[in-house]
């Protein structure tokens, strides 16, 4: 394998992701930071945030985020990496056939979307089943809407669909801090029904069923790890999450994870950047032992 091109490589340009690139290079690194999208992740589609000390909204963190990235001299770039292979320098490989080397990882590419894993799914997918708010909230101006999941981004895009429905309920069995005029309803979405998109969901409760009219359903349930491109040799645990230390640190000595990916996260902003400064310390300290 040729000269590594970069210091530490991370994969995912979300709060986490950025976070760790930007502590990187303040050391000292040559840092690359890959997302197949723009730069923030989830940040972008949400709107107003409360667990930072200054309220803000989603796009204006994301932006702040990705300038502190790039003063610190992060490179950002994008593409879509589908293989990462190697043992230290590591290759990792993007969809449009791009390669850069790196002395270390950073996997922080957080969730996919959610799924119901309901066998009519696909049929309702944009017919009624979302997974962003404020993409698709005012699509629904004045009708009855769901979020299905209380955890996670959940809580805040139920929030930002007030804005736009007439009712939004949340449908999870567990309970959770909401916002208000939002209503809980504990059970589990069990089957899509409309003929012209989505008109309604059968809900199970306690063991009992009952049909729920709904125009939309907004999917935080089922997310699992977006890294299909990780290699089976770095230990995940039973949902597919990656296990790492105190550090960050992955099975492999000098790859890393941050954020929703990482076994045992917490899906809060703050909880994000920590992972991300953490895992670019433990980067900082990993690569000064391999010089």
């Amino acid at each position: 394998m040729d000269s590594p091109s970069f210091d530490v490589i991370v994969v995912g340009a979300g709060p986490a992701g950025l976070t760790a690139a930007t502590g990187a290079a303040r050391a000292g690194l040559k840092a690359l930071c890959l997302d197949k999208l723009a730069p923030g992740g989830a940040l972008i589609n949400l709107g107003q945030l409360h667990d930072v000390e200054k309220a803000s909204d989603g796009p204006q963190i994301a932006s702040q985020l990705t300038d502190d990235a790039t003063a610190a001299g992060v490179e950002i770039g994008f593409g879509e990496v589908v293989r990462l292979s190697g043992s230290g320098p590591w290759m990792v490989e993007t969809a449009e056939g791009e390669h850069h080397a790196g002395r270390a990882v950073v996997i922080a590419t957080g969730l996919g979307k959610g799924r119901l894993g309901l066998p009519e799914e696909e049929q309702y997918e944009g017919r009624g089943l979302s997974h962003c708010a404020s993409c698709d909230g005012p699509l629904y101006a004045g009708l009855p809407v769901i979020v299905a999941g209380a955890a996670g981004w959940a809580p805040y895009e139920a929030e930002e669909l007030k804005a736009f429905a007439s009712e939004v309920t949340v449908i999870d069995t567990v309970a959770a801090k909401l916002p208000d005029g939002v209503r809980h309803l504990d059970g589990r979405i069990v089957a899509l029904e409309g003929s012209d998109g989505l008109q309604s969901v059968v809900v199970e409760s306690g063991g009992a069923r009952k049909t729920v009219p709904t125009s939309a359903v907004f999917v935080y349930v089922g997310q699992s790890p977006a890294a299909e491109f990780v290699p089976d040799s770095l230990a995940r645990d039973a949902t597919g999450h990656i296990v790492v230390d105190e550090g960050g640190r992955t099975s492999a000595a000098t790859v890393f994870a941050a954020g929703d990916v990482r076994a045992g996260a917490r899906h809060y902003l703050a909880d994000a950047i920590a992972d991300g400064q953490r895992a670019a310390q433990a980067v900082v300290a990993a690569l000064a032992k391999t010089t």
